[in-house]
Formats: C-alpha cells, sequence, structure tokens
C-alpha cells in the first residue's frame, strides 16, 4: 500500500510541476492569413525608324523596305499585332497613287505578282508569331484601307519578339505612274488577348 502511495504522489507531483511549467512558459495560439498580390497584364511595342523604300523607281522597276515591331507582354494568353494603313490606297503622293496589292482571293497573301500595266504597294510578314498565311515572309498581300490586318500571335508571354514586315512597290513595264515623293503611314498596334 505504502508502494501504491508513492507512485500516486509522484505522478500527482510530475503532473502539478507540468502545469506549473506550462503557464510560466505562456500557452500559445496560432493563426495563418493567405497574400493575394494581383499582377496586371502590360504591352509594349517597339518604335522603329521610319522606312525609305529603296532603290527608287525610274520609270518602272520594284523597290522594298523593312521594319521590325517588336512586342513584349507578361499576358499569359498572349497578345496580337495589327497593322494598319491610314488611308486608302496606302502609298499616295498629292492627287497621285500606288494601288494596293490586289490577291487574287482578297485577304489571302499570294506569291508577288503584278501585271505590267500596274502599279501597286504590299507586304508580307515574318518572324515567330507572324501568322502562317505569309508563309515565312514568301507571301504578300495589299493593305485593306483603313482596315487592321493582323500580322502576328501569340499565345503565351512574351519578352520581346520582333515581327518583320517587308514592304514591297513595284510599277510595271507598261505602267504610266506620274512622279512624286510617294508615302504611306503605316500604324502597328498590338493587344493583349
Amino acid at each position: 500500500m505504502r508502494f501504491i502511495k508513492i507512485i500516486l504522489v509522484s505522478t500527482i507531483s510530475i503532473t502539478l510541476l507540468f502545469s506549473l511549467v506550462a503557464t510560466a512558459l505562456g500557452v500559445t495560439a496560432s493563426d495563418g492569413i493567405l497574400v493575394t498580390q494581383q499582377v496586371d497584364e502590360t504591352i509594349t511595342i517597339s518604335t522603329p525608324s521610319d522606312v525609305t523604300m529603296a532603290p527608287n523607281i525610274t520609270g518602272t522597276g520594284t523597290s522594298t523596305g523593312t521594319v521590325d515591331w517588336t512586342v513584349t507582354t507578361n499576358n499569359s494568353a498572349g497578345y496580337k499585332l495589327e497593322i494598319e494603313a491610314s488611308a486608302g490606297p496606302a502609298l499616295t503622293s498629292g492627287g497621285d497613287s500606288v494601288a494596293d496589292y490586289t490577291e487574287a482571293t482578297p485577304g489571302t497573301p499570294e506569291a508577288w505578282s503584278v501585271a505590267s500595266s500596274d502599279s501597286e504597294f504590299g507586304f508580307t510578314a515574318s518572324g515567330t508569331d507572324s501568322e502562317a498565311k505569309y508563309s515565312a515572309g514568301t507571301l504578300y498581300e495589299g493593305f485593306s484601307g483603313t482596315s487592321k490586318i493582323q500580322v502576328a500571335t501569340a499565345s503565351a508571354e512574351t519578352v520581346g519578339t520582333a515581327t518583320t514586315i517587308d514592304l514591297k512597290t513595284e510599277v510595271g513595264a507598261s505602267k504610266f505612274q506620274p512622279t512624286g515623293t510617294y508615302t504611306a503611314t503605316i500604324t502597328a498596334t498590338a493587344t493583349t488577348l
């Protein structure tokens, strides 16, 4: 019986000791929070220099020019790049103009071909994100008045992808094209998807 009393007293003493230690150290409680940070989409487009077509056309012939627009966006859904002319036809000098390139099927790029009796101005696109319809810059189309034409797209963010627009003018061998400095204002617009 004495043995049972000693164990009972010892157990009570140890329990009391733990209780006193826990009270001396303090009682704890925990809480978690959720931190939310919104990252909004951004998009930028480069501002390349103006283009001077070369060579000058003397009577008849072909001239070309190139411009690169680079798009950067953090939008995980990607972007689209569109170009448009400020007028139709795009390339003008006073009251004179060079017709926009005319495809056999409107809006469907094709191999460059201008009749000897015509003068036309068109473009093609190439680059990682360029539309497949341009076949890596080998098929051309004309501007469509002031309507936007999609030339590139991506379905993910990009840290700076360039799309090259190759411009082309041709005055056919039997075309009478008045002299002048012809200009076109082409605008590129990058939009998040």
